[in-house]
């Protein structure tokens, strides 16, 4: 096992860089959010804020990590493939990413346990480039002008959970909210009389580098009234983010640094989970985040909308005794509707995944491998002028080693 435990730690971190770049949809405002959930959430549909189980910990919800017995690694990882369409024509992009890394240690088993993590919470990559021509004299100079946007932000959470009698557990997470944005507009300007194309000069217009730094907290509950019931809570109050900005602009040389702050509005979760005939159960996820309370940057308050996002599907949970074929593995199935928390287009984007997958468990319940498969449709030609049609393969690993 603690072989395995090395070899998910090398794969964390060869893949904790994002490769490639996003649909336009995501190339203004705050990003987009990503899914940071595990591959056994996504697979049926994103929903776990009541989950409870001591073999295979669920993080979305920090109040199931109570029953943690073992220490408990978990990474998730997914690779993109969208289409996206607008008026300028179609455009495929592909991206890897790894947005969640966590591990929780018991204290006092079943009781008390302790959490840590990194959680990347959105994120744009995108890059274009639009053909130009410049007047120069009495020559006209062909080029094209290169707009960059990459970025991200994330969180540190560090947290724990207590269950103060049978069927309550409680939880408190501090969350370290960090992350970068940068921007970059370029003149690439050629020569008249170069057959070849060779640019003449590249000119940097604009560089603006922005550095995000606050701290949230969230607190959780997870309550089980009747065998067969559980819910899931979370709330993030509203919390400031300092930002530190660089700006440098061509041309004319200007340097200039800048400080602001951005008022993030409160975020609420919830979740139930019913337990259906034999090893299936029935789940689901709501969550609303009202960004019209969003200060601090009046070129995204202009467009800002509230964000929800509801998750539901099945899930057969795998076989503890022996049966035929693949009736061992587990199943899930479930569907995601979520509207952004940004409009494009004058109207509110709206994103709807179907999605299905399964899991390996390792040997003696030390963990699980866990696959899922997604498709997902985001925006709308005529509402937002871009549609995009997303396939997604999300892979996650649970690892369990005794510490004591």
């Amino acid at each position: 096992m603690k072989r395995s435990v090395a070899i998910l730690l090398l794969l964390a971190t060869s893949l904790a860089v994002p490769a490639g770049a996003q649909t336009p949809l995501a190339l203004e405002n705050i990003g987009q959010r990503l899914d940071n959930e595990d591959a056994r959430m996504i697979g049926r549909g994103g929903w776990g804020m009541a989950v409870d189980d001591s073999t295979h910990p669920g993080f979305k919800n920090l109040a199931s990590l109570y029953a943690v017995r073992k220490v408990a690694l978990n990474f998730s990882a997914y690779g993109d493939h969208a289409v996206s369409r607008d008026d300028h024509g179609e455009r495929t992009t592909e991206r890897v990413f790894t947005p969640d890394f966590r591990v929780a240690l018991p204290v006092i088993k079943g009781r008390l346990a302790v959490t840590a993590g990194y959680v990347v919470d959105r994120s744009t990559q995108f890059d274009t480039s639009v053909d130009s021509t410049w007047q120069v004299w009495d020559d006209e100079v062909k080029g094209q002008v290169q707009f960059l946007r990459d970025g991200s932000t994330f969180r540190v959470p560090l947290g724990a959970a207590f269950s103060p009698w049978r069927g309550v557990s409680l939880s408190a997470a501090l969350n370290l909210q960090r992350g970068t944005l940068r921007e970059s507009r370029y003149d690439v300007l050629r020569d008249p009389a170069s057959l070849i194309g060779f640019p003449l000069y590249q000119t940097n217009l604009l560089i603006q580098e922005d550095a995000y730094t606050g701290t949230s907290a969230t607190f959780g509950a997870l309550l089980a009234p009747v065998r067969a019931v559980r819910w899931g809570l979370a709330y993030t109050p509203a919390y400031d983010l300092d930002v530190d900005r660089k700006l440098e602009v061509g041309g004319v040389a200007l340097r200039r640094n800048e400080a602001f702050t951005l008022s993030m509005p409160a975020e609420i979760r919830a979740g139930m989970v019913v337990a259906l005939r034999g090893r299936w159960r029935l789940g689901g996820d709501y969550q609303y985040q009202d960004f019209k309370d969003f200060s601090g940057n009046e070129a995204w308050a202009a467009d800002m909308e509230t964000e929800h996002t509801l998750s539901l599907g099945l899930e057969r949970r795998r076989a503890y005794e022996r049966h035929g074929g693949m009736n061992n593995l587990p199943l899930r199935l479930g569907v995601r509707m979520r509207t952004w928390a940004y409009r494009v287009g004058g109207a509110p984007v709206d994103e709807t995944t179907f999605s299905a997958g399964t899991g390996f468990p390792f040997h003696g319940d030390l963990g699980q491998l866990d696959v899922a498969f997604s498709y997902s449709q985001v925006g709308d030609l005529e509402k937002n002028g871009m549609r995009s049609h997303v396939l997604r393969f999300s892979i996650s690993v649970t690892g369990l080693e005794r510490w004591w």
